[in-house]
């Protein structure tokens, strides 16, 4: 999917991540990609505090509370396992792991199965109720 080339991406962001702020669980990964994120390749937005960048992607709230969704280089939407890697070719220390995990099929299947079975109880896990938006 194509996103208008006016997304908001800060001066020297590559790609854009669309994360809950408010879910205890996914702010630990959050937080420690941030912190290897020293170059700023990734914009990262909090949908739980700006949506007219959801908005401007062409996203739902729910789209988004329902799994994570990247916006790469070439405005592509990825999202799952699929946008986590994406994020993680910008992170020192994740961007060695991103050619194993393509290079292994049954690996990125298997991720991506946990990573659904996890994004369907997040909510329930952390107490928070989904907010129709």
């Amino acid at each position: 999917m194509n996103i208008p080339s006016d997304i908001k991406k800060t001066a020297t962001a590559k790609v854009t991540c669309f994360h809950d702020g408010e879910c205890p669980i996914c702010n630990i990964e959050i937080k420690a990609m941030k912190k290897l994120d020293k170059a700023g390749n990734i914009n990262w937005v909090d949908i739980s505090q700006d949506n007219d960048a959801l908005a401007d992607a062409g996203l739902t709230y729910k789209q988004t509370m329902d799994r994570m969704h990247v916006i790469d280089e070439n405005n592509q939407i990825k999202s799952g396992v699929v946008g986590f890697l994406h994020i993680w070719k910008h992170l020192p220390y994740y961007r060695h792991l991103v050619p194993i995990i393509e290079k292994a099929p049954l690996l990125l299947a298997l991720m991506e199965r946990i990573y659904t079975i996890f994004a369907r109880y997040r909510l329930p896990l952390t107490g928070k109720k989904q907010i129709a938006q």
